[in-house]
């Protein structure tokens, strides 16, 4: 089966397209929490330091993810915030429009969701 290039970037770019969105730090985990640590690496064993979550200025943009820790930047500083004190809000895109319709006539679609499904 031979598919043509501009095919190919446009089926792979979908899934990448929604990959990209950026997930954020919304919260701390669980609500009552007053404080976040701060960490230097991933897996420390020690905060560097401990900040108020009004102090942290949320919602905090996610940079990177390491095994139940988020890298995020603090007043101009990158540190990692444990997984487990915070809710992440997770970007999401869906939508009823067709993405590729192949040659042969096949369709490659994102559903709707929710009540008001796609029909």
């Amino acid at each position: 089966m031979k598919i043509k290039m501009p095919l190919l970037f446009t089926m792979l770019g979908v899934p990448f397209s929604v990959a990209m969105a950026q997930d954020k730090v919304v919260a701390p985990s669980p609500s009552s929490r007053t404080s976040l640590d701060l960490y230097e690496q991933p897996g420390a064993t020690q905060s560097a330091r401990q900040i108020s979550v009004s102090e942290a200025g949320l919602p905090l943009a996610i940079q990177a993810t390491q095994t139940g820790y988020y890298k995020v930047a603090i007043a101009g500083r990158d540190y990692w915030l444990r997984g487990m004190q915070v809710r992440v809000h997770r970007a999401t895109n869906a939508g009823c429009t067709t993405s590729v319709v192949a040659a042969t006539g096949a369709t490659i679609a994102t559903p709707g969701a929710g009540k008001d499904a796609c029909n």
